[in-house]
């Protein structure tokens, strides 16, 4: 299967000398809000346009049924 089992480290699905540990590091100490997740489109969206902005919003006035 793909990913990490349920409840795993987050940490440790990561190599120790990756440059994105510092990133991560001050996501963790800084913002409290958990595991960034991360959402991967198929070919085609379109990102330019009104609705499709609407449709991944995740900021204050987004669509109620948007993604995030």
């Amino acid at each position: 299967p793909l990913g990490r089992p349920a409840g795993a480290s987050a940490d440790a699905s990561r190599p120790q000398d990756s440059y994105l540990l510092e990133y991560f590091s001050a996501l963790n100490q800084y913002l409290a809000v958990g595991v960034p997740t991360y959402f991967v489109t198929t070919g085609g969206y379109n990102f330019s346009s009104e609705n499709g902005t609407n449709a991944i919003c995740s900021s204050s006035g987004c669509d109620a049924a948007s993604l995030t």
